[in-house]
Parts: C-alpha cells; structure tokens; sequence
C-alpha cells in the first residue's frame, strides 16, 4: 500500500470534555503550570487529560529555538520561577499519578547550564513528594554538553527520552537550530548512563520508508529501548507543510518492523506523540 492518501484525509481528534478533563485542566491552573498538551497543540490532550493525566512543562512557554513543526512560542524567555519544582511536584501528587512525563522548552539563553538545574530538582521534587511516581523527562540536548546531562542523569529519572524528531536527511529543515548527530549522542549517553532510553519521529515530512526504518536502526544500535512515531500535523500556515498523510496499515508496518528490529515498546499511529500512553509503556518497560 502507498504512503500516501487523499490530502483530505487528516486523523480525527475525539473531543471529551468530561470529569477528568476538567479535573486536570483545574490542576494546571491552579498549581500555574503550563503542559506541552497546550502549548504545542497536542491533539490528544481530550484523551490524555479525560484519563487524568497531562504533560507539564517546565522552565515557562517561550522557547528558545524556532524548529519548523512546533507550535511552542519562541522568543526571548523571562521565566524566572525557582519554586516551579515543587508545584510541580505537588501537582503530580494532586493527580495521584503514578507515572509523569516531564518536558521543558529549550532554553539557550540560560548560559551556565541551559536550565538543568531546574530539571534536576524538578525530578528529585517528585521522588521525595510523591515516591510512588515513577518520572519520564523528555528533554531538550542541552547543547550536547555531557556534564549537564549528566545533571539530569543523576536525579534518576525512570525513563529518559530525548526526539530526533524525523530522520536525518530533512533534520535541518525541520528543526534548523539542532544536530541530529548530536541528539544521537544524547541518547547514546543516556544508554551509556544505565538509564531506559526513549526516542520518536514525526512522519509525512518527506521521508521515505527507508529512511524512517534505518532511524530505527541507528537509534536502536545507541541503547534505545522505546520507539515512537506519529503524523506530523501542520499546527498553522506558518510552520512546515505536511507532505504526506501516512495510513495506519503503514503505521503498523513500522510497528512490527521496530519490533523485529529489537525495541521493547513501538507506539506508531496518526495520533501518536512522545508521551501518548506513557505511563501504559511505563507499566511494561520499568521492571
């Protein structure tokens, strides 16, 4: 079957605002966190926060960096908040959670350590409040620099993810800003480290099916045990155009092709992004 379908087709988004929506959405108010569910436009943020579970953001809403598919705000940060870890901590025991996912914006503009500081006192926050919860980070590259990863290392997080975001050919197209060598090395150094590494794609980029399988080669051969790969939707007529709409039997295809290739955990389908049913991968992936 092709990879491409008819250009009207795009994934539907099931819209519930029930119980549990309201119940996260009061949380984030009021604990005044902000979740990559909102701020990137994550399409699945009805059914995430209707299971009661969201994606907070950490380190404020202005990014850094300008890549070609996010919605995040970019520009010049004024966050200053050194009290946001515990918030945030409070937040997660607020929701009974028992499994996070941490992410932040990039923040260049921090020079001493580009915001790791807070990262780790963000993941130590949780594991002393609410001990429980097991911690995902899905983190920026920190400019490569192993010593402040290893800041982030250190506060033991469960689960350490980090996207290439697409395959390497387009990488600069997509995100202008990054490395894509660089983020390979991140996940590397992360394996390297003992931690349960993680990684994803965006597809209908302009990829080939080629492409997309030695990503899932290469990123497998660094130590990662977790594959995602979803749709890229095009968040307004400023970012990148989708180039194709890719079907779910190709989705599928790449789903048993990671699984034969050696991940412990493929999530791949039009709706999926790098925390979607995490803590379900969680559950299987942390023995």
């Amino acid at each position: 079957m092709s990879d491409l379908v008819p250009k009207e087709y795009k994934p539907k988004v099931r819209l519930q605002i029930g119980a549990g929506y309201r119940f996260v959405n009061g949380v984030v108010n009021n604990y005044n966190l902000n979740t990559v569910c909102e701020e990137a436009n994550c399409p699945n943020i009805y059914e995430c926060w209707s299971r009661g579970t969201a994606t907070i953001m950490i380190l404020g809403d202005v990014c850094t960096r300008a890549c070609g598919f996010c919605a995040v705000k970019t520009g010049k940060p004024t966050w200053n908040d050194p009290l946001e870890p515990f918030r945030t901590a409070m937040a997660v025991k607020k929701m009974k959670l028992r499994h996070v996912v941490i992410t932040s914006v990039d923040r260049d503009d921090i020079k001493n350590d580009y915001g790791t500081a807070i990262w780790s006192k963000t993941i130590r926050e949780i594991h002393k409040h609410v001990p429980d919860c097991t911690v995902e980070v899905l983190t920026p590259d920190f400019k490569g620099d192993k010593s402040l990863l290893k800041k982030v290392f250190n506060a033991k997080p469960e689960i350490f993810s980090h996207n290439v975001e697409c395959v390497e050919r387009i990488s600069k197209v997509v995100r202008a800003q990054a490395n894509w060598k660089r983020s390979l090395n991140v996940l590397r150094y992360s394996s390297d480290h003992g931690l349960l590494t993680k990684t994803g794609i965006m597809v209908g980029l302009g990829e080939t099916s080629d492409e997309v399988i030695r990503t899932m080669e290469e990123v497998y051969d660094v130590g990662v045990s977790i594959f995602t790969i979803g749709q890229y939707l095009q968040p307004s007529k400023d970012h990148l155009k989708v180039m194709s709409y890719i079907t779910k039997d190709k989705f599928n295809q790449y789903k048993n092709i990671g699984l034969e290739i050696g991940f412990d955990i493929v999530e791949s389908g039009p709706l999926v992004r790098s925390s979607y049913h995490a803590d379900e991968q969680a559950r299987v992936a942390i023995k």
